[in-house]
C-alpha cells in the first residue's frame, strides 16, 4: 500500500477545485466553443483541400471562413432588399394601411352618427385620449424590450465574433490536435479506435447531413429559377435552412409555394413544384446523394439519425439539433469501440468458414494496430497518419 502523501493530495484537491471553477466561469461559453468545434470539423475538408495548394494555413483557414462570411452577409443584404421592396409594394396598394393612415378619423366617426348618441366630436376625443393612455402605460415596456433586444443583440455579435476566432485556431491547429487526441485515452488503443469510429459517425451525421441539404438548397434554387418563382436564391437559402431541420424538411417550402400559386390559380406551376419538389428535394438527396456521400462502415440507420436530430429539440431547444447528435454519436461511439475491441481474433480457417470473418480481422488489425505500431510522420503540413486523420477517406467494409 502507497503511503499518503498530504502535499499531493493537497495538489489534486487545489486541481480539481480550479477545474470546476474554471467550467464554471467558462459555462456561459459552452455552447460557443461546441459550436465552433462543431463548424471547423464541419469545413475541415474544404481547409484540408486548400491545404494541398497553398502552404500557408493561416491562409487555408481564412478561405473557407471568408467565403462563408462573404455569402452570409450577402444573403443577409439580399433579403432585407427582397422584405423591403415587398412591403413597399404592399404600402403602395390603394385602400390599405397607407391609405388608411391618411384618412381622417372625424370623418369616419361621422359615418356612424346616426347610430350612436355621443357627439362625433367628443368620441373622437374619448378615443384619442384612450389611445395615449395606452401608449403611455405601454412605453416603458416598450422600452424595456428595445433595451433587451439591444442587450441580446450584442451579446450574439460577441459570440459570433468568438466563433468565428475559435473556428479559425482550431483549424489551424487542427492537425495537432488530431494527433494528440488518443494519447488522452489511457490505452491509445481504444483511444485511436473510439476516435475512429466517433469521426466516421459524425461524418454521417454532420458533414454528410451538411452537404446534403446544401446540395438540395443549390438544387431547389435552380428548380424555382426554371419555373419562375419570384427570389430563387432567397427561396433556395429558405430551402437549405428548412432542410437542415429533420422534421420540417425541404418540402415544407415547396408545399407553400405550391399552394400559393394554387390559390392564384396557376395550377401548372403548383403541380410541377409539387412533382419536382418531391423528384428533386425529397426522394433524390435521400435515396441516391445521402447513401453515395456516406459511404464507410459508419453509416447510421434513418431511425437513429431522426431521433438523434429531433427527439432532443423538444428537450433542449434548437441547440438540441446539435447536442442530440454530439450525445448519440458518442454512445453510439463508445459501443462499436467495445464491439471491435472485444471481438476476438480470428484464426486461420478452411475454405468453408465464414467470408466475412476474413475482411473484418484485417479493418480491425488496421484501425487498432497500426497507429500504435507506426509512428505519426509529422512533414510539412501534413502531420496526419491516416489512422488518426479525423477527415481521411476509409474504403467501405464489407
Amino acid at each position: 500500500m502507497k503511503n499518503y502523501d498530504p502535499v499531493k493530495a493537497t495538489y489534486a484537491v487545489i486541481i480539481i477545485l480550479v477545474s470546476l471553477y474554471a467550467l464554471y466561469i467558462t459555462s456561459a461559453f459552452f455552447c460557443v466553443i461546441i459550436l465552433s468545434a462543431l463548424f471547423a470539423y464541419v469545413i475541415h475538408p474544404v481547409y484540408f483541400f486548400c491545404l494541398r495548394f497553398i502552404k500557408s494555413r493561416q491562409i487555408c483557414a481564412l478561405i473557407p471562413l471568408g467565403a462563408i462570411l462573404l455569402l452570409t452577409v450577402s444573403s443577409g443584404v439580399m433579403i432585407v432588399k427582397a422584405l423591403m421592396s415587398e412591403i413597399s409594394k404592399l404600402l403602395e396598394i390603394p385602400n390599405t394601411i397607407n391609405g388608411f393612415a391618411n384618412m381622417d378619423l372625424r370623418r369616419i366617426v361621422g359615418i356612424l352618427e346616426p347610430f350612436i348618441q355621443t357627439h362625433p366630436g367628443k368620441l373622437t376625443a374619448s378615443i384619442g385620449a384612450y389611445l395615449n393612455s395606452l401608449v403611455t402605460d405601454y412605453v416603458p415596456e416598450i422600452q424595456n424590450n428595445i433595451f433587451q433586444i439591444s442587450t441580446d443583440l450584442s451579446i450574439l455579435i460577441i459570440e459570433l465574433i468568438v466563433i468565428i476566432v475559435l473556428t479559425y485556431y482550431l483549424l489551424v491547429e487542427s492537425e495537432i490536435i488530431a494527433a494528440e487526441l488518443p494519447n488522452l485515452f489511457p490505452d491509445r488503443k481504444v483511444g485511436v479506435v473510439f476516435l475512429g469510429e466517433l469521426n466516421y459517425i459524425y461524418q454521417s451525421l454532420f458533414i454528410v447531413y451538411f452537404l446534403t441539404c446544401l446540395m438540395t438548397g443549390v438544387i431547389g434554387g435552380v428548380l424555382y429559377w426554371v419555373l419562375g418563382v419570384p427570389y430563387p436564391l432567397i427561396w433556395g437559402i429558405v430551402t437549405f435552412i428548412m432542410a437542415l431541420l429533420p422534421v420540417v424538411g425541404a418540402g415544407t417550402v415547396y408545399g407553400l409555394l405550391a399552394l400559393y400559386y394554387v390559390l392564384i390559380e396557376d395550377f401548372f406551376t403548383a403541380g410541377a413544384l409539387i412533382f419536382l419538389g418531391i423528384t428533386f428535394l425529397s426522394i433524390i438527396p435521400d435515396f441516391v446523394m445521402r447513401p453515395r456521400l456516406a459511404r464507410n462502415r459508419a453509416a447510421i440507420h434513418p431511425a437513429i439519425t431522426l431521433i438523434a436530430f429531433a427527439a432532443p429539440v423538444f428537450v433542449l431547444g434548437p441547440i438540441g439539433i446539435i447536442i442530440g447528435p454530439l450525445t448519440y454519436g458518442f454512445l453510439l461511439a463508445a459501443f462499436r469501440t467495445k464491439t471491435i475491441l472485444g471481438t476476438p481474433p480470428v484464426q486461420t480457417v478452411n475454405s468453408t468458414s465464414n467470408p466475412i470473418e476474413g475482411p473484418v480481422e484485417r479493418t480491425v488489425e488496421k484501425s487498432v494496430e497500426s497507429p500504435v505500431d507506426r509512428p505519426v510522420e509529422a512533414s510539412g503540413d501534413h502531420i496526419f497518419s491516416p489512422e488518426i486523420n479525423p477527415w481521411h477517406d476509409r474504403k467501405k467494409a464489407v
